[in-house]
């Protein structure tokens, strides 16, 4: 009886100790066995683990790709001109070993330590660059070195695998944005002032046509008036010499009269003439 409350007694206790001599590492992860703080084992597979129970502590990290986001940064061309570049890094613990006895398991530590090791391997690339260079082609060179060239380095330095270093965006510095935007300014009002003066230019061409031609329409039409003019005028003329010829002392009859009413309408007129004259031989019948 005895034994079997002394069995009841230590069952539980064996199952205390059963289970926490056992730890789960699932696929999402990397587990690793400290005694006394100090390294014992690392779990990089998937599965039931053991351990000593109660001397020992696991620790579980990550295994999935990490994203390391920091602020913008500025970083000098070959021309010692700054360019500002927002960038990010993505990264994966390989060697979880290393990783830990280099960071003592870190995660903010370890991605300090990245941080400057990426500034270090980006300065380095875009002091090869110049700006122009940098902005139209050289993103794509400029990621690929610093990952192939960073790579081998943070896995020996800190257990780490440095999948890609992406450029988000690259901007002009403020000096260089001002340098650049007062240039813009300066062609836009040199291509605005180029096309006005064109314009201009148009406009004078297009207004000493329209009068020319006006003037070239004016002189036709007073040619052909001045023709019309000419032929009507001799037409008329040609007319009367027609109608006068048929009855000449009447014509010359009509012009007296015309005559007459034009110089003797008026009770103002004076004239000084002759009583023999001519100009009044149609009046002399009317005397009685």
């Amino acid at each position: 009886m005895k034994r079997l409350q002394n069995f009841i007694f230590i069952l539980p206790l064996l199952a205390l100790l059963l289970m926490n001599s056992l730890y789960i590492v699932n696929e999402r992860q990397l587990a690793v066995v400290t005694q006394f703080q100090r390294l014992v084992s690392t779990s990089e597979t998937a599965g039931l683990k053991m351990k000593m129970p109660l001397l020992q502590k696991v620790e579980y990290f990550d295994s999935r790709l990490q994203r390391l986001d920091v602020d913008p940064e500025m970083f000098m061309t070959n021309e010692k001109k700054w360019l500002l570049v927002d960038y990010f890094v993505e990264w994966r613990i390989k060697d979880l070993r290393v990783f830990y006895t280099s960071v003592q398991g870190s995660l903010v530590r370890a991605s300090s330590l990245l941080d400057q090791l990426v500034k270090e391997g980006l300065r380095g690339e875009f002091v090869k660059y110049t700006v122009k260079e940098a902005l139209q082609g050289g993103r794509a060179s400029i990621m690929d070195h610093v990952t192939t060239q960073l790579s081998q380095d943070a896995l020996r330095r800190y257990g780490v695998e440095i999948v890609g270093v992406r450029l988000k965006r690259i901007d002009f510095s403020d000096d260089i944005r001002d340098h650049v935007f007062e240039r813009m300014r300066a062609e836009r009002e040199r291509v605005s002032k180029s096309l006005r003066a064109q314009g201009e230019e148009k406009s004078q061409i297009i207004r000493a046509n329209a009068e020319r031609e006006a003037a070239e329409i004016i002189a036709k039409a007073e040619e052909e008036a001045l023709i019309i003019r000419g032929q009507v005028d001799a037409e008329v003329a040609k007319l009367y010499g027609n109608a006068y010829s048929q009855d000449l002392d009447f014509y010359q009859f009509w012009r007296s009269m015309q005559a007459y009413q034009s110089g003797l309408s008026n009770a103002e007129n004076t004239m000084l003439i002759e009583p023999n004259n001519q100009f009044f031989r149609y009046l002399k019948g009317l005397e009685n």
